[in-house]
């Protein structure tokens, strides 16, 4: 430790770090409502890891007790940030319009930590979406979490600092939890929301989506035939790629390792995405994108020309991030390396997957 490091060491568009495998990305949009779907996400997948570290130490309670500790405030923090975009997110379908940014602020200064005043908020919001829109999301069940994490931690302070604001302790017993039970539940609870917020996605939308889902339209037709080619080469590479690890299992790539591990198709698949204009190069990245994240819920319309309108509207919101907008500076080298660092069969199959649903 010295008086002069830097702990914070940030990469600007372009430049490449050492070892690109010891980089995150954080802190991911310009889009505030979006980010707190990005915040809730991160903490759910970061408390599924340590849960995965707490079951492999059984019997060590040296490293059991201080997980146990840090799990529930993840699982606290998670449902706030969830309640949060929830309403932030279905708020404007009800009233018609998008949040301002000062409404924004207000609801976060109005809310704090405090659950019970977010779901205070929240609740007539879900009722009256679920009135509309097909739902099998239990919202008293939801309400009953929430106001058990309420009860138990109500300033959401008490897994993060032993003392409150008078220097007294906040715990002055050892109490034991049974990390498993909140764990089951917890995970029963967040995936019913990503199932709620899929479900509604699909059935409610802004103008605005369809049409950036539109202009992306307009740059796949200039790029159809790239993209066929691009096809191609990723299919001779998902064979041989398939062929090296048979037996292994297929694995995500390194991305420190693309670089001194790369078959001879690979590389045709490098070289093909570098010659590419920077729009055509999106265009590719984002259908991997679609049809990760959309594809399935878009088959599920039975008419063509709903499955083609829903399309619009996946493709619009993908081209809402930041990173996947067209016309404006690119990092190449970027979105070059997250198409690489995927299984490329399932590249493969997402993007036949998109462009078969276009024609």
């Amino acid at each position: 430790m010295k008086a002069k490091d830097k702990l914070f060491r940030f990469y600007k568009q372009g430049e490449r770090p050492e070892n690109p495998d010891d980089m995150a990305y954080i802190l991911w949009s310009e889009d505030s409502v979006f980010n707190f779907s990005n915040y809730s996400y991160a903490y759910r997948r970061a408390a599924e890891a340590l849960y995965e570290q707490f079951v492999s130490h059984n019997g060590d309670y040296a490293m059991k007790d201080p997980m146990g500790i840090t799990l529930t405030f993840m699982y606290r923090h998670y449902l706030e940030l969830t309640t949060k975009f929830l309403y932030l997110k279905f708020k404007p379908y009800v009233i018609g319009r998008r949040l301002s940014d000062d409404e924004i602020a207000k609801f976060i200064e109005h809310t704090g930590h405090n659950l019970n005043t977010i779901w205070i908020e929240l609740k007539p919001v879900l009722q009256e979406l679920s009135e509309k829109l097909k739902s099998t999301f239990d919202i008293d069940a939801f309400g009953h979490y929430v106001s058990q994490f309420q009860r138990y931690d109500d300033s959401s302070m008490k897994m993060r600092y032993p003392v409150d604001k008078d220097g007294k302790a906040i715990e002055t017993k050892s109490q034991r939890l049974d990390i498993k039970i909140l764990h089951d539940y917890m995970e029963d609870c967040m995936n019913e929301v990503d199932n709620l917020i899929g479900q509604w996605d699909d059935q409610i939308y802004w103008d605005d989506d369809e049409e950036l889902g539109n202009l992306f339209m307009e740059q796949y037709d200039d790029a159809k035939a790239d993209v066929e080619q691009f096809l191609a080469y990723e299919a001779k590479y998902a064979e041989s790629y398939k062929k090296q690890h048979e037996g292994n299992g297929l694995r995500f790539l390194s991305l420190k390792d693309i670089a001194f591990d790369q078959l001879p198709e690979e590389m045709d698949v490098v070289k093909f995405l570098r010659s590419l204009s920077d729009n055509h190069l999106l265009v590719i990245h984002n259908l991997y994108y679609i049809g990760r994240n959309s594809l399935r819920k878009i088959n599920v319309w039975k008419k063509a020309s709903d499955r083609m309108l829903q399309f619009k509207r996946c493709a619009g919101y993908e081209c809402r991030n930041e990173v996947n907008k067209f016309n404006k500076p690119m990092d190449r080298s970027e979105l070059i390396e997250t198409i690489m660092s995927k299984i490329p069969e399932n590249v493969y199959n997402e993007v036949k997957g998109c462009i078969e649903l276009c024609a």
